[in-house]
């Protein structure tokens, strides 16, 4: 693999999508440290955890898988955008086309580590409110809406690097 390295700089819209990241996850975090003492000690859990019972119900203490397993995903993520020559691309890297490809790939996975936080906040908001006894229809809309953007997104960023002029004549003449 001999692909051409430079570094891409953030734009403001770069730091402010991981900022946010990583804010959903800390609300994630407040929310549950707020609503603790008040929750019982059987929530319904969204996972399939091997703690779940028949209900779906779970101990109280699940709540804190969510902010920490999107936390380590987030935060690796956030690692892995700074290897963009190691990840794999639809078209080969050459001089001409690389800034706009590793610009495409560190946006894609920002959007992906973006939408694994929302998901974490809504999980979490989701179990707290049904805890307390305030149902709410989220959960019927929730995970169309969260295949859509999970799968949205990467498709979005191909095509974009697709289709791009650059890419066209991206074989060295």
């Amino acid at each position: 693999m001999n692909r051409p390295t430079i570094k891409i700089e953030k734009n403001i819209l770069d730091k402010f999508i991981e900022i946010l990241t990583f804010l959903l996850i800390i609300v994630s975090i407040i929310l549950i440290i707020i609503y603790y003492n008040q929750l019982p000690e059987k929530l319904p859990i969204q996972f399939n955890w091997h703690s779940k019972d028949k209900n779906g119900f779970g101990t109280k203490d699940w709540l804190w898988s969510n902010p920490i397993i999107c936390g380590i995903i987030g935060m690796l993520i956030y690692k892995m955008n700074q290897y963009t020559l190691t990840l794999n691309y639809p078209k080969e890297i050459v001089e001409n086309n690389e800034e706009f490809n590793y610009k495409m790939s560190t946006q894609m996975l920002r959007m992906i580590s973006l939408i694994i936080a929302f998901v974490c906040l809504s999980l979490t908001l989701t179990s707290i409110l049904s805890g307390l006894g305030n149902e709410t229809e989220f959960g019927k809309y929730s995970k169309p809406l969260f295949l859509i953007l999970f799968f949205g997104a990467p498709v979005f960023y191909i095509i974009r690097i697709l289709t791009n002029k650059k890419n066209r004549y991206s074989k060295p003449i």
